[in-house]
């Protein structure tokens, strides 16, 4: 056993390690600028040119977006770029303040729309692949609903859809009193309430003394895997403030009591919502011990598109994408996307 000692040594060590930049770990273009938001092309040498539709990655626009990038060897977009892919990552940026008025047709049909149009022309390709994690993949079921002649095949990684499973992010805001957010004279949501909603969900884990227990404990591992928690939790650290309009928008037609996607109630901007349009290739992922998004309500994607390929992995919300076991999922995604690219071809579409 570890004297404690070795932990103090541990201690110092991995607290003169730096946590993460700011920034992904992958060499990159920046491609588009609109507004706060940037589309990034992954920069990676290749042996071959890369083969079948591009891969977009689309993150959550109330997180930063280096959670999918965080460092060599913990990258899932190199991870897919190294497979082959022509990958792109979009990053919705800080909002300022005139950002509050931001709704779900800002997101959906403006900037996703735009990244889209984007990547498939310096892609040269007819249609490109989606990967949405969290509300990045809410907004992405949106956009291949309503644009899906741009889509070849569409990965919604731990994306809730079902509000009436208890749990989650939607509920925790609905018990803060976030279902009253105004969608008429909004505000900016600031990082530091959008981070509470996590803390709720899981007690201690952003807390001074819940992180200082946890880390003593955690001393006794190797320190490699202490630096891993290091970069991960200085993504924690780093959230970003909400358009108080998006939230007040997600709350009234996706919330717990409204659960606008699976009642066939959703629209934007007056344009219904209609997954029957949805009939490219699509994998839904979940995990088993997720807080924030319950693997119960992201699996009941099948209920919505039948055709859909759902898969339920060990892990939470974050470790399924980017902790050590991320690999399973990884893998998984390259996979579905080489499949969807056979079939597509298969089709001669």
């Amino acid at each position: 056993m570890i004297d404690q000692r070795h932990r103090w040594e541990r201690l110092f060590e991995v607290l003169t390690t730096p946590g993460h930049a700011g920034i992904g770990a992958t060499d990159h273009d920046v491609v588009l600028e609109d507004g706060p938001a940037r589309l990034l092309r992954m920069r990676l040498d290749r042996s071959a040119e890369p083969s079948g539709p591009p891969v977009l990655f689309v993150t959550a626009p109330v997180s930063r977006y280096f959670v999918l990038d965080l460092a060599p060897g913990r990258s899932f977009v190199a991870h897919v770029a190294a497979a082959g892919f022509d990958v792109y990552l979009l990053d919705f940026g800080e909002p300022d303040s005139g950002m509050r008025f931001a709704d779900l047709d800002y997101y959906v049909n403006g900037v996703l729309h735009r990244a889209v149009r984007q990547v498939i022309a310096l892609s040269e390709s007819e249609r490109t692949s989606v990967v949405g994690y969290c509300l990045g993949g809410t907004l992405s079921l949106l956009y291949a609903a309503l644009h899906p002649s741009s889509i070849a095949s569409l990965a919604l990684l731990t994306t809730s859809v079902d509000a009436d499973v208890k749990g989650g992010i939607p509920w925790v805001a609905h018990c803060m009193g976030m279902a009253g957010e105004s969608y008429d004279n909004p505000r900016l949501v600031p990082a530091e309430e959008v981070k509470s909603w996590f803390e709720m969900l899981a007690p201690g884990s952003n807390s001074v003394a819940g992180r200082s227990a946890d880390l003593w404990e955690r001393l006794a591992q190797p320190v490699e895997k202490l630096r891993d928690v290091r970069t991960m939790a200085s993504w924690v650290d780093d959230a970003v403030p909400a358009s108080g309009r998006l939230l007040a928008e997600l709350f009234a037609q996706f919330g717990p009591g409204k659960n606008g996607l699976m009642r066939g109630t959703a629209e934007i901007n007056g344009r219904p919502i209609r997954f029957d349009a949805v009939t490219m290739p699509v994998l839904s992922v979940s995990a088993e011990r997720d807080t924030i998004a319950p693997a119960d309500g992201v699996d009941a994607i099948a209920q919505l598109i039948p055709h859909a390929r759902v898969i339920r992995l060990p892990g939470g919300h974050v470790g399924v994408v980017a902790g050590r076991t991320a690999l399973a999922l990884w893998d998984t995604t390259v996979e579905f996307l080489r499949d969807a690219e056979r079939a597509d071809h298969g089709s001669g579409s």
